[in-house]
Order: structure tokens, then sequence, then C-alpha cells
């Protein structure tokens, strides 16, 4: 191996000082040429051929199905690899008489080490590609917004009217019932509910803070085009690969219905004659017709009915009649109560 590395070394540098030489001499265009033509550098020997086998054979396909596996896992490897000890390494796992360089102990600690290593470098990548779309989105944002026909929300919303209405708009607490077309800044559609056909419902408080703000300041029939910042969204972290860190987010939202939760009930009608025996005032009536009844509060209740005053005493030869006879009986008692006696009938 060693024998190999010098040899191209060699080769290496013996193509460099040609390639070097050739240099100097079209620098030096104005010179005269040498007398003797300096040799050509020798051609690199061409590539072997490569021989596709046979994919019909049952081994050689599963053989290279099991490298086309390999290969993809490697490929998502975001650190530098040197192939060729990768390959080796194969050989040596498979080929029982080549010795490992490796003991499992130790290749296990290298593998930890990659595995950190891909992660550092998968944070990093989407640090910088999150800043990268933070900047593009502020920058877009300052220009658009220059627009007279765009308008912001009370949370930094931009939208600008499509379609205009005059309907009711929605509350945190309503539903509504809205056709929309998701896209990135860049154009990257990621959701349409047009195409599907199928409209969505939902609470307006149930979605992300732009969606709320947006929809609280449309009317029922507006359709509008809107662009949510990140920090309205989904924020740094995004949503797995659909929507990349700090993305901000492009919506055309057609408002088809408001779903009102709680209804305010609508003021009853009072009549007039009501209002007035409500104010506790007496609707005014022809002096002569009124017919003059007391407040229902001041209705008083029956007076006590008290016996009637003691009858004269009955003359000679009268009868007094039967339900007069009570009347005596309970006339005597208020005779007693005033301390005089109650008179007898005259003899004959």
């Amino acid at each position: 191996m060693k024998k190999k590395v010098i040899n191209m070394t060699v080769k290496q540098l013996a193509l460099f000082s040609t390639v070097a030489l050739c240099g100097s001499l079209v620098a030096c265009s104005g010179s005269p040429k040498p007398a003797v033509e300096p040799a050509a550098a020798p051609a690199a020997p061409a590539a072997p051929a490569r021989v596709v086998a046979d994919m019909n054979d049952p081994v050689n396909r599963y053989s290279y199905a099991l490298g086309m596996d390999l290969g993809k896992a490697v490929s998502n490897i975001n650190v530098p690899l040197n192939m060729k000890l990768v390959m080796d390494a194969i050989s040596d796992q498979v080929d029982s008489t080549r010795p490992a360089l490796l003991t499992d102990s130790v290749a296990e600690v290298a593998l930890q080490e990659l595995l950190l290593k891909m992660q550092a470098k998968k944070d990093a990548d989407a640090k910088a590609a999150a800043q990268k779309t933070l900047d593009e989105q502020a920058q877009f944002l300052a220009k658009n917004i220059m627009d007279t026909t765009v308008k912001v929300t009370p949370k930094g919303v931009q939208y600008k009217i499509l379609k205009d209405a005059e309907g009711i708009s929605p509350k945190a607490e309503d539903k509504v019932l809205v056709h929309y077309v998701g896209a990135l800044l860049d154009g990257t559609e990621f959701d349409n509910s047009v195409k599907r056909g199928e409209p969505l419902e939902f609470p307006v408080g149930a979605v992300i803070e732009g969606w709320q703000d947006l929809l609280q300041v449309m009317k029922e029939g507006q359709m509008v085009k809107a662009w949510i910042p990140s920090a309205l969204a989904y924020g740094e972290e995004g949503v797995s690969s659909i929507i990349p860190g700090n993305s901000m987010l492009v919506f055309e939202v057609e408002l088809l219905k408001v779903n009102v939760t709680n209804p305010e009930p609508a003021p009853a009608e009072v009549p007039a004659a009501s209002q007035d025996s409500v104010a506790g005032v007496a609707p005014a009536q022809d002096s002569a017709t009124a017919e003059v009844k007391p407040a229902p509060e001041q209705v008083a209740e029956p007076a006590e009915v008290k016996p009637a005053a003691e009858p004269a005493p009955a003359q000679d030869g009268a009868v007094a009649p039967a339900e007069a006879a009570p009347a005596k009986a309970d006339a005597k008692k208020p005779a007693k109560k005033s301390g005089k006696k109650a008179a007898k009938p005259a003899k004959k």
C-alpha cells in the first residue's frame, strides 16, 4: 500500500511540475520560444471499463441491492468520509482472512464520535438556514408594507383584500368555514383546501396566532392574501421538513361562513303602555271616562266585616226575621266591652 501511495505522489508531483512550467511559458509569451520543446505530459491512465453484472442472477441482484442500501445510509452522513477506508472495512468484515484495523470497542467509540459530529453539523446548518430565512423575511416585509393596498393586523400580519364583503367578523370563540392556499415565501405550496375541494371548519382560537389575528379583522365573504411572520406561525422550529424554521407563511384565505357560538339576544319590543306601567306612570285618559284603579301595590286588603249595630227592641206582636237572630246574639258582645248593660224588653 505504501508503494502505491509513493508512486501516486511522484506522478502528482510530475504533473504539477509540468503544469507549472506550461503556465510560466504562457505568462511569458513575449519571450522567444525555447530551442527544445518540453516533453508532453504522460496521459493519465484510462479508468477501467465498468463491468455490469447480470442482474437476472438472484445473487447479483440482492448483492447490489444491499450495496444500494449501504450507499444510501452513507450518503446521508453530512461529515467528511474516507470512502476507500469505508470499502476496506466492508472487505475486512466480509473476508475473515483480512484483519480488522479496529477492535469492536474502539469502533463503537468512533461511531459515537461520528454521531456527535453529524448532529453538530446538522444543527449548524439548520441555524444558518434559519437565520438566512429570517433575514429574507424581514427584507420582504419591509418592502411589502410600502404597497398602499397592504394593511396590517394589530399583531403584525400583512394582508391585501382580494375580494371585499360586508359580513360579520368572527370572534375568538366563534367557528369559521374557510378555503385557503398555504405556501412559503419562495412559492413552495404546502397545503391547499381548494384542490381538495373541501373547505375547513375550525374554532378561531384553535389555530396559529397569525390566523387568529387575521380572521378577526376579516368579514364574512372576504378573500385576502396574507403574509404571516414566523413569530406568529411556527417560529424557529418549523414543522418537520414541510415548513423550515423561521419561515414566513403566505396564505390566500376566503372566509366563507362565520358560525357565532354565543349570539347576543335581540332586545324584546315593549308596548308603550307596558313601558308606562313599568315606569310607574299611568297612561293619559279622558277624565270623563277614565276608570280609577288603584296601582297593584296599593290595593288594600278587604276590611274586616264587623257586626251590625244592635237593632231596636221589637215592638209588641212583632216577629224578628230568622236571619237576624245571629246578629242579636253577636250584638251582646260589644255591649259588654263598652260597659253598658243590654236593655231588657219592657213587660206587658
